[in-house]
């Protein structure tokens, strides 16, 4: 019989050409109904999710990690513990992340399942999602794992909600003070019986961010003096609600509401003579029904998001009337993945995702003509164009296959179809894992292939975008080999090392238009090749009451332009603008009866600005310590001050170039759990 269904399955291979095994997503099909012996079948399938997702490399966050950071946003989580990169313009500011020396355009985002990227920038800002409306975080690397769709050719981000299932009401408040103005409160409120969980969740952080730098720019002799225009204010809510209407059945509502406002603050060397303002507003709803018994999987996921941006620029003096833009967008998301395993070697995939997308575009100037006449140097006054109003459908098929030969070797194919608009692509994935010496040994690669279609600024903004663009290519190619022992009661290990080669053609640049430096335009001006490492470790030692951890990061990247574009092209062979060659960092952490203490340390290497390599930004190594106790009490409840000090050796240091972050800093905080 498992003869027959190993050459089944092969058949079914054969058919279905490339398609990929169980989604990421189904990894909460088990915890969620509390009762395995119902789901063996899809419990076999997911049991490690590297196997799940067959040759991709995938990482998780740890819990203990994720507790000890909930004042923190994303952007400095994935700092600090992850070997992607954060380009940051500072606290509160624009955080984008970069995965294998890719783009932040290149980098995809989903949360419970739902890709979140902004229909308009295509980028996303990890400043804005805070760790405490978070569960479960986990990254893919590079874009075999093809289900992420189209756009996620340097990796993705996933993070999950997920439900609290116990009795009676319990639930956790916080609250944090520090430098530069900076208070944080938060709250969670969990109730719960054996079929019905809800929780709901609110946030708050302000900062003057007011802090103190060093100004090596505007004179010879470098000055310290404090940061203008950079305060922020944000402030989100969360309701989740989740229902067992059978052992095999969940339910899923979540609704999620945040605002932001912050200055923009200019680079260094500018005499501030001009004002920035973004205020934000991020509405999010999601609905999920999930269904798992036998060999039968079923995930439908439904969901709306709404963005709106305003800004503002104002200048000091009257020189230039204001100007500004408004813009807004609403996306509408559905997904029906399907699964079935018909025997214990075999599991097969079907997603079919649609999505709406509608974004309105308009800016603004007071145009006065005799403010645009200096001297004798009469300026052209710049056109605002009307409102732009665009629509986008995408349609996209996934079908996926994993199968097991051998009790020790799975081998998956994925397919992905997607229309968008009048725009069909086709993207596949080949992976293939080991589990080896009892599968304390894991040994995987894949190869794939992916798009990334141009965002709706890219085809639609005014002035500038160009519905002549290309959709930009991925190819990749990973190999990695991991060992996972615990070697008694007291000492654990986990390390992983990763290889990969990439290339990335037609990426999207934004360069003047037919050298008109008013207008910028996006063109199909760079094929890349990136090629690196990533390495992690993590050792654990547990003698009675005490626990000590040690764990790292490493990653090298070179990614390098492979193309040249004319004769005199200075970029060719040289490595891409902001991605730094070498980043790492390490993690010594002790815990003993409830105390707690952690030093962290983040390096990131140099950094070119100029796609020459003429100029690069320094690099810099951060400290950051963290010690705390939690006290818990008779009756249940734990309370846990916490103190923070974050770059505790006061290195100046600039992430983005003439943008310099914050020197040594102060947090306190004090969580209360119920």
């Amino acid at each position: 019989m498992r003869g027959f269904c190993s050459m089944g399955g092969l058949l079914l291979a054969l058919l279905l050409c490339d398609v990929r095994p169980v989604s990421a997503q189904g990894r909460d099909s088990i915890a969620m109904y509390g009762v395995l012996d119902t789901v063996q079948v899809v419990r076999r399938r997911i049991q490690h999710a590297n196997e799940a997702n067959a040759g991709a490399r995938v990482s998780r966050i740890d819990p203990e990690i994720i507790q000890a950071n909930k004042t923190r946003s994303m952007a400095e989580l994935l700092t600090d513990y992850t070997s992607v990169y954060i380009k940051s313009l500072g606290m509160g500011a624009l955080s984008t992340a970069s995965f294998r020396g890719a783009g932040a355009s290149q980098t995809r985002v989903n949360w419970n399942g739902i890709n979140i990227t902004p229909p308009m920038s295509g980028t996303f800002d990890f400043s804005q999602i805070p760790v405490f409306f978070t569960d479960n975080i986990s990254l893919y690397y590079g874009s075999s794992h093809v289900k992420n769709g189209t756009g996620a050719i340097g990796g993705r981000v996933n993070f999950f909600t997920d439900p609290v299932w116990q009795r009676g009401v319990s639930g956790k408040v916080l609250g944090e003070v520090g430098s530069y103005g900076t208070h944080t409160g938060g709250g969670q409120v969990n109730i719960g019986t054996s079929r019905a969980s809800f929780k709901t969740r609110y946030y708050y952080q302000h900062s003057d961010n007011d802090y103190t730098y060093i100004n090596k720019i505007l004179t010879n002799v470098p000055f310290r003096e404090k940061r203008q225009d950079a305060r922020y204010t944000q402030w989100a809510a969360m309701q989740e609600a989740y229902f067992r209407l059978s052992p095999y059945t969940r339910l899923t509502a979540v609704g999620w509401y945040q605002e932001n406002s912050r200055m923009l603050p200019q680079p260094l060397g500018l005499v501030n003579t001009s004002h920035e303002k973004q205020w934000e507003v991020n509405a999010r709803a999601y609905a999920g029904l999930d269904f798992a018994k036998g060999i039968h999987a079923l995930h439908l996921k439904a969901a709306w998001l709404y963005y709106r941006q305003n800004y503002d620029k104002w200048y000091e003096g009257g020189l230039f009337d204001p100007e500004g833009n408004r813009n807004k967008s609403q996306t509408w998301q559905a997904v029906a993945d399907y699964s079935v395993a018909p025997c214990d070697n075999l599991v097969a995939d079907v997603t079919v995702t649609y999505g709406y997308d509608r974004v309105r575009v308009s800016s603004y100037m007071d145009i006065d003509s005799s403010k645009y006449v200096l001297g004798d140097v009469i300026y052209d006054i710049p056109e605002v164009e009307p409102p732009v109003v665009a629509r986008r459908n995408v349609v996209s098929l996934q079908a996926a296959v994993q199968w097991s030969p051998v009790a020790w070797l799975a081998v998956n194919g994925q397919y992905m179809f997607e229309q968008n608009d009048s725009r069909g692509v086709s993207t596949g994935a080949l992976g293939v894992v080991a589990n080896l010496l009892g599968r304390e040994l894991q040994v995987k690669g894949s190869v794939a292939y992916n798009y990334r279609f141009p965002s709706m600024n890219d085809l639609y903004w005014r002035p500038g975008g160009n519905p002549d663009v290309h959709p930009e290519k991925g190819y990749s190619y990973d190999m990695a080999v991991s060992y996972r022992k615990d070697f008694n009661r007291q000492w654990s290990f986990d390390a992983e090392a990763a290889g990969y080669l990439m290339y990335i053609d037609d990426w999207i640049l934004w360069l003047p238009k037919d050298g008109n430096q008013w207008i910028w335009t996006p063109q199909n001006h760079r094929n890349v090749r990136s090629v690196g490492t990533e390495l992690y470790g993590k050792l654990t030692y547990t003698p009675g009451a005490w626990r000590f951890t040690g764990s790292g990061n490493f990653s090298w990247s070179q990614s390098r332009t492979r193309k040249k574009k004319h004769v005199d092209d200075g970029s060719y062979l040289k490595q891409i603008p902001y991605v730094p060659r070498f980043k790492w960092n390490l993690r010594a952490a002790a815990e003993w009866k409830g105390a707690f203490f952690s030093w962290q340390i983040t390096y990131i290497g140099r950094r070119f600005i100029t796609t020459d390599e003429a100029y690069a930004t320094d690099p810099y190594p951060v400290h950051n310590l963290t010690a705390g106790y939690g006290y818990r009490f008779r009756n249940g409840m734990r309370i846990t001050p916490q103190l923070r000090v974050d770059n505790l050796f006061d290195k100046y240091y600039e992430s983005t170039q003439y943008y310099p972050m914050p020197l040594r800093n102060c947090l306190f905080s004090m969580m209360w759990e119920f």
